[in-house]
């Protein structure tokens, strides 16, 4: 339980640190670097595989345009990324490319439901 939820909250940290980032005024592949190594050193220091993983693919959804979203954007789609990453674990097993696809469809299904509803992602 306490795995799920660390793995969820990683999803939010790596979209919410890449994102803020890159308002910073670095580059998205920067920005989502920093992250990645930040995601590194505390999957490290807890002893988890999958903490880095989820936290880099959260990055990934922090890459998005700054034009593009805003903050509650951002951390909703890095929760659906936790969320994504926590359902696709085991199905995905050696496949290239699952973390920026689970960004992407995580990307996706939060812009979509905006549009659905009829609210400005911006």
């Amino acid at each position: 339980m306490l795995t799920s939820v660390l793995i969820v909250l990683g999803g939010c940290f790596g979209a919410f640190g890449a994102f803020q980032l890159q308002k910073a005024g670095l580059s998205p592949v920067i920005a989502s670097c920093i992250v990645g190594i930040i995601g590194v050193l505390i999957g490290h220091a807890l002893n988890s595989e999958d903490l880095p993983m989820i936290i880099f693919a959260g990055s990934f959804v922090g890459m998005t345009a700054v034009g593009m979203a805003s903050f509650p954007i951002i951390l909703l789609a890095g929760l659906c990324c936790g969320l994504l990453y926590l359902l696709a674990a085991p199905i995905f097993v050696g496949y290239g490319g699952k973390l920026g696809t689970i960004a992407f469809i995580s990307v996706t299904i939060v812009f979509t439901f905006y549009w659905i509803i009829g609210k400005n992602v911006g």
